[in-house]
Order: C-alpha cells, then sequence, then structure tokens
C-alpha cells in the first residue's frame, strides 16, 4: 500500500508543472534521506529543470542527517550539482560541502578533513566573502587544520578571530574562541594558560546568559583547577553552579568534586556528597561504593572501608551476573584497582596478610592490564611496587620477581610517553610563545609603548627591591657562614676530645647552647627518640626551655619542631634512597616518628609530596638513565 501511495505521488508530480516542485520538495524534506521512497522521489527531482533541481538539492543537503550514510548521499547530491552551478549558488553549495565534510570527519571518516580543506582553498580563491563569511571559513578551517595536525596554522587563525570577535562585540563567538583556545592548552597540560580563558568564558556566560557557554566553561572550570591541584578554587565554582541539574550530575564533575574533598582533606564532606549521589536514582554505585570505601582508607577505618568496598563487589558480582545472562562479558572496572590495593595495604599494615593477599589477587588482571593514559599507568606502578614488596614479604619470591618485571615494563612505557609528549608539548608552547609574540607587535604602537613603560616600571621596582633583599640575605647568609664555620670547628674539637675553653669562651651563652643541641640532636641521632620533646632535650643538656628555644630560633630561623622533624625527613629520604625497596609502613618508627600520620604530614611540608610519590620518583629516576640510553 505504501509503494502504491509513492507511485501515485509520483505520477501527480510528473503531470504537474512547477507549482508542485513545493510540494515534491517538502516531500524531500520529511522524507528520511536513508529510505527507499527517498532516493525513488530523488530520480524525480533530476527531471526538474537545473534551476529548480540545484535549489530542492541543496534544500535536501541542509537536513540535519545523524548517521554517516545520510551524509554521504548529501554530499553526492552536492557534487552532481556542483558543476551545474555558478556565482552565488556556487559558493553557498561549497560552503555546505565543507561543513558536511566537517561532520564526516567528527564520524572518523579518513580523508575527511583534507577533502574539507581542498574545498575552503577554492572559496578563499576563487569566490569573495564578506566579513561574516570569512568568519565562518576560518572558524571551519581551523577545526580541520587541527584534526591533520597542522598546529602552526590552528591556534594563529583563533587568535585572530578572537581579537576580531572581540572589536564587533561578538560575545557568543568570543566564548566559543576562548573555550576552544583553552582546551588547546589543556592538551599541552599548560594549565597556567587554560584557567584564566575558562574563567573569562565563565563569566561572559554569566553575563550574558548563554547557557551552553555556562555549562561547558563551568564544568572545563572545575575539572582542570582539580587537575592543576586548585583543589579549594574547583569547589568554589561547584558550590556557584551545582544549581545547574546538568552540571552537579555531570560524571566528570562528581568525580573531580569528590577528589578536590579528598586531597583537602575533608573526608566527611566527601561522604556527604557521596552519600547523596548514592541515594539517587541511576550513577555508578561500583564507582561511588570504591570511592567512599577510598574516603575511610587513610584514616585506617578498616571496617567501615570493607562494608563500601564489599557492596561495589557485590553490585559488580550483579551486573556481572546479569549481563552472562545475555551472553555479554562484563570487564572489572578500573577503578577498583586503586581502592583495592590501598585496603590490602592497609590490612597488610595491620597484620592481616591473608586477608591482604585476597584483595591483592582481585585487582591484580589490572595491574597487568594494557593502559594507554599516563594516569592508569601510575596506578599500576604504585599497585605493582606494593604488591611486590607484600610478596617478597611473605616470601613469594618468584611472584614478586614477575610483578617487578611488569612494573618495570609499565615504567619504561611510562616514560617514554611522558618524554614523547613533554617534548611535543615544550615546542607547542614555544610556537604559542611566538605567535603571542608576533601578535602582539601587530597591536597598535601607543598600545605597545604603553605597555613597555609598564613593564620598565615594574622591572625597575622588581631590581630594586631584588637589590634590597639580595643584600639583606648576604649578610644573613654571612653572619649565619660565620657561626656554622665556628660549629664546625667545635665539633671537630668536640670529636678529637679537646674544646679549648678561649674558643667557647669566645661564644656567647646562646651559640654555644645551640652548638651542644645540634651535637646532641644531629651527631648523636637524639632525633631518632620518638618521645624527645624541647624539655626533655634541655634536661639533657642542663638548661631549661625557653634558653634552648631561643638559641635554635636565633640559629635556625625556625622553631625546634620544626627543625627536629628536618632531620627526621632527611634521615628517611636517605634510607629510602640507599632501599627504594624499603616498606613505606616501617619508615616512620625508623625515622622517630610516633605515628605514620605525623611522619606523611612533615614529609608532605617538606616535599610537596607523599613518601609512596617520593619513592616513585626515586624509581622513575633510576629508571630514567636506562630509558635514554635505548633513545641513544
Amino acid at each position: 500500500m505504501k509503494n502504491l501511495y509513492l507511485f501515485l505521488f509520483l505520477f501527480l508530480c510528473n503531470a504537474c508543472s512547477n507549482p508542485n516542485k513545493q510540494i515534491l520538495d517538502e516531500e524531500l524534506s520529511k522524507t528520511p534521506i536513508l529510505s527507499a521512497s527517498f532516493d525513488s522521489l530523488l530520480s524525480e527531482v533530476r527531471h526538474l529543470s537545473p534551476r529548480d533541481r540545484i535549489a530542492s538539492m541543496i534544500k535536501i543537503s541542509y537536513r540535519n542527517e545523524e548517521e554517516i550514510d545520510g551524509i554521504q548521499k548529501q554530499e553526492r547530491l552536492l557534487m552532481e550539482i556542483l558543476p551545474l552551478s555558478s556565482g552565488k549558488r556556487r559558493k553557498e553549495i561549497l560552503f555546505q560541502l565543507v561543513t558536511l565534510y566537517n561532520n564526516l570527519d567528527r564520524f572518523g571518516i579518513p580523508g575527511a578533513d583534507l577533502k574539507g580543506l581542498k574545498w575552503i582553498e577554492m572559496l578563499e580563491t576563487n569566490h569573495s566573502l564578506s566579513q561574516k563569511e570569512e568568519w565562518r571559513v576560518n572558524e571551519m578551517k581551523a577545526l580541520l587544520l587541527n584534526e591533520v595536525g597542522n598546529q602552526d596554522e590552528f591556534l594563529p587563525i583563533w587568535y585572530k578571530l578572537l581579537k576580531q570577535y572581540r572589536e564587533t562585540d561578538r560575545s557568543k563567538d568570543v566564548g566559543k574562541c576562548l573555550l576552544t583556545i583553552a582546551n588547546h592548552f589543556v592538551m599541552l597540560e599548560d594549565y597556567d594558560n587554560a584557567l584564566p580563558l575558562y574563567k573569562e568564558a565563565y563569566q561572559l556566560a554569566l553575563k550574558h546568559e548563554f547557557v551552553d557557554l555556562e555549562k561547558a566553561s563551568g564544568i572545563m572550570l572545575i575539572k582542570h583547577l582539580c587537575g592543576a591541584g586548585y583543589y579549594s578554587e574547583s569547589l568554589e565554582y561547584y558550590n556557584k553552579i551545582r544549581v545547574n541539574q546538568e552540571i552537579a550530575f555531570n560524571s566528570s564533575v562528581q568525580n573531580e568534586v569528590i577528589k578536590s574533598y579528598i586531597e583537602l582533606n575533608k573526608s566527611d564532606s566527601a561522604r556527604l556528597y557521596l552519600a547523596e549521589r548514592l541515594l539517587l536514582e541511576g550513577g555508578d554505585k561500583i564507582f561511588l561504593n570504591c570511592m567512599m570505601a577510598e574516603t575511610y582508607i587513610p584514616e585506617g577505618q578498616e571496617d567501615s572501608a570493607f562494608i563500601f568496598l564489599d557492596r561495589a563487589m557485590e553490585s559488580y558480582k550483579e551486573k556481572k551476573k546479569y549481563y552472562q545472562g545475555k551472553d555479554r562479558e562484563v570487564v572489572l572496572p578500573g577503578y577498583f584497582l586503586s581502592t583495592c590495593y590501598l585496603f590490602a595495604d592497609l590490612l597488610w599494615k595491620k597484620g592481616k596478610v591473608q586477608q591482604a593477599n585476597q584483595y591483592y589477587t582481585f585487582v591484580e588482571p589490572l595491574m597487568k592490564e594494557v593502559v594507554r593514559t599516563p594516569i592508569q599507568m601510575e596506578f599500576q606502578i604504585k599497585a605493582l611496587t606494593n604488591f611486590s614488596s607484600f610478596c617478597r614479604e611473605t616470601k613469594q619470591y618468584e611472584k614478586a620477581l614477575n610483578l617487578l618485571a611488569r612494573r618495570d615494563s609499565v615504567l619504561q612505557t611510562y616514560l617514554e610517553f611522558k618524554a614523547k609528549n613533554d617534548k611535543k608539548n615544550y615546542a607547542e608552547r614555544l610556537k604559542i610563545q611566538e605567535l603571542k609574540h608576533e601578535l602582539n607587535e601587530s597591536e597598535d604602537v601607543n598600545r605597545i609603548n604603553t605597555h613597555v613603560a609598564a613593564i620598565c616600571i615594574f622591572l625597575l621596582v622588581i631590581s630594586v627591591a631584588a637589590t634590597f633583599k639580595s643584600i639583606s640575605m648576604y649578610r644573613k647568609l654571612k653572619k649565619q657562614g660565620a657561626v656554622n664555620y665556628r660549629l664546625q670547628g667545635m665539633i671537630k674539637k668536640c670529636d678529637e676530645g679537646d674544646v679549648p675553653e678561649s674558643h667557647s669562651a669566645s661564644m656567647d651563652q646562646y651559640e654555644l647552647l645551640f652548638w651542644q643541641a645540634l651535637h646532641k640532636v644531629r651527631d648523636e641521632q637524639y632525633f631518632l627518640k620518638s618521645d624527645l620533646t624541647i624539655e626533655t632535650l634541655a634536661d639533657v643538656l642542663n638548661t631549661n626551655r625557653s634558653y634552648l628555644s631561643v638559641s635554635i630560633n636565633r640559629f635556625c630561623d625556625k622553631g625546634f619542631s620544626v627543625w627536629l622533624n628536618n632531620f627526621r625527613i632527611q634521615h628517611a629520604e636517605q634510607l629510602m634512597r640507599e632501599n627504594p625497596s624499603i616498606a613505606l609502613k616501617d619508615l616512620p618508627e625508623q625515622c622517630g616518628y610516633a605515628t605514620t600520620g605525623t611522619f606523611v604530614r612533615n614529609f608532605k611540608r617538606c616535599h610537596n609530596m607523599s613518601p609512596s610519590e617520593f619513592m616513585n620518583k626515586l624509581l622513575i629516576e633510576q629508571t630514567l638513565p636506562k630509558v635514554e640510553k635505548t633513545f641513544q
């Protein structure tokens, strides 16, 4: 019956003249472009006059097709009428062809980017373009150049467009440029340049109520502020825009919010946030339960961590059972790796070897899985290192060696990737600096002179301040150097059993007391005593707390606790360098700390990283020379 109606319609169209062309066009615009009826109607279009045929086919090409075959049919239609067109129609067809090739490129069709650039070149060469048409061409050209990897031309086009859009007050287009340039900087891991652009785009969206721009820039701000380590600021932006449901429930945003709370040691806030997400319909319950468990592990709350990790595993088993009934395989989610190996570390530390082994073994396939991103590789390196240490301690020597071999393989891949990526990113940043320099040179001469004058004044102020600071530091270092020289002499004399009274008498009472304290704490390793306090040290030196505190502050510019902890952390660093496979759980006691938390907190203060991160850095430093030899 449907075919009968179709043939009747075609018969009527053939029997009628141009007045019925509009009916035909309307039917073409409604019919799905992949259907047989469309192909039948299309054959009728070819019987129209060239002028009417071109108009109908251009109209068809503007349809929003969601499948590759439909877009490719539109491409063939335009290629068919291109030789028949001229002037304004030809320019319109070329514009639409470039648009279609952009769409095909997003579908991953090989060669679509190069074809699009070819038609852009024809547009620019053979047709005069208005300002708006030129902007449109440049935007499409920049997108295609980025796809073919031509970064030398990609960014200059966007900077030029940004300047022109600002001059003509095209706010929405300014926002689009800001996001595109910022995304490119993120790809180069250049957050210092990316974040201000995202913030500008976000403020622009609020000012003009651009909903899509607010969503896009807001998500990027939360994500990349967290990625750059600005956790508090990331949460500030989240709290501002959480009223937007699309942003608040975006999965990538949720991940960054959780990470920010954990990094800021706000475990209760992270748990409250996770509890809200777990109560909502939908969402990845496995991931959310894993994250909830992970908030309890650093606090040593084994029972609470177990409850949520067990829930995550139950959810995984249910999901696996459900899909097995449909003959579909379920892969173990990657986020189990971090939670399980950290929980296994906690169990191991508490002496629960058998349970620790179970959790290590559960995620062992994830440790050995081939991954592509640096973050996944870092998780694998940490997990493999800890699991191999566990196997050595439990006398599973062969397995420990296999794990270390796998870790070294992942580490080498990671280093090669980082070296290649860093080299590429560095080269791109240099090009961007040159580009910015060229753009600045093209600005108005008066603006440049103003900037130069301001810079000169700023540099002059900095120079004066730096000169005064240098003089002050020189005097201070000179005084400190003289004191250190005398102290070293006294230490040497003391080691030889002979401290001349004249030498001792030449020191004031605070200087002498400081030397005595230094000798006891550093040389006799009193810093390894976990119960050492300023009061107990004062008793050993036959003085009082006040005199000792003043002495240390005067000659070290720091308090007793910081001074003492510096010796302990230096000792910890020395132990790790001498034995990179040392068990981290034993370090606090060996360095004079009563608790692991105090050790970790002081280590982070000195090195801006945790002991485990420092250990991984040492492993990378030791492996790097081997990797570099492979490049030579």
